[in-house]
């Protein structure tokens, strides 16, 4: 039964109340998020004017993240921090975004100690950065090791077959942009991708070395991509001994004291980018809004996509 002018007319100024009220909704919550944000920088730029620990966490997929090295070159040159503690909680992720950390890190560790403290997982990318530090620290159950290097991509070229698709390309070289899903892989191109990983292994296996202080051999023996508990890690001298963040801290004013700096009473400040400015909670934000809202207003997989040519995606695993 089609509605007479007086429900069209009510139905749209509910609907333009509702609307009013979704956005009322998401201003409230967005206001909330700044104030806590805010408060939090607050607080911590004045705690960091004092002596103390730094913590930085480490967590999820390691690619390059300005804002973590921005924070890491700032924990180098800052006078008033006397250590860093590394939480990690990773699996992994891209060589040069676990090379960035692990580099920023040696800088650190030239200056002032610094200790790792793997929590759930520390794997692959994320054992690279534990081992930029002075002093390893694992719960018994931590996943880590997975040391090696991986390249995937899909080949759907019999699907395009399939469906009458055919790529046309006009390149300067045949390796150019290879490997590339639209065509076959050659033996050309595999053998390609296989020098790409086994150079990047090869520099991995030779960090484990470095840093552990074990033969080359001994490296290549646990560089398999097997995982290892945090027991196990032990035994393999892949870290230093099973603790918590009191072990970590403890270890850290050891070492002030040994070398004649000031340790007691110094508190841990987290120097963590702020969670406001993290990736995560601008794209949970954006759901909620869109959610409310009840329109796409935000394409919530517009930030920090991860997106490259031939093999500058290498994975660690």
């Amino acid at each position: 039964m089609p509605l007479n002018s007086h429900e069209i007319a009510q139905q749209r100024h509910l609907k333009r109340h509702l609307t009013f009220w979704r956005f009322m909704a998401v201003a409230v919550v967005i206001i909330g998020l700044i104030a806590v944000s805010a408060v939090t920088i607050n607080n911590k730029t004045f705690s960091i004017r004092q002596q103390h620990i730094a913590t930085i966490e480490i967590s999820g997929i390691i690619y390059r993240d300005d804002r973590l090295l921005a924070q890491l070159k700032k924990i180098e040159k800052s006078d008033k921090v006397s250590g860093l503690i590394l939480i990690i909680d990773s699996p992994g992720g891209t060589v040069t975004g676990s090379e960035d950390i692990y580099l920023a890190v040696r800088k650190i560790a030239a200056k002032k100690p610094v200790t790792a403290l793997m929590r759930g997982v520390a794997a692959s990318g994320g054992y690279i950065s534990a081992i930029a530090a002075d002093q390893i620290f694992a719960s018994s159950n931590t996943i880590t090791g997975s040391i090696g290097v991986i390249y995937q991509w899909p080949e759907y070229v019999e699907l395009l077959n399939k469906v009458g698709v055919k790529m046309q390309t006009v390149k300067s070289a045949p390796l150019k942009a290879e490997p590339s899903g639209m065509v076959p892989l050659t033996d050309e191109v595999r053998q390609q991708v296989e020098i790409s990983v086994k150079d990047s292994y090869d520099w991995f296996v030779g960090l484990v070395s470095k840093r552990r202080d074990m033969s080359i051999n001994n490296a290549l023996r646990l560089a398999d991509g097997r995982v290892y508990s945090g027991r196990q890690a032990l035994a393999e001298n892949l870290i230093d001994a099973i603790g918590d963040i009191e072990t970590s801290q403890q270890w850290l004013k050891n070492q002030l004291q040994q070398d004649g700096k000031p340790y007691e009473d110094l508190e841990s400040i987290d120097w963590t980018p702020p969670l406001f400015e993290q990736a995560g909670l601008n794209r949970f934000l954006k759901i909620q809004i869109n959610s409310i809202i009840g329109v796409k207003v935000f394409d919530i997989n517009s930030t920090k996509n991860i997106s490259s040519t031939g093999l500058m995606a290498l994975m660690l695993n």
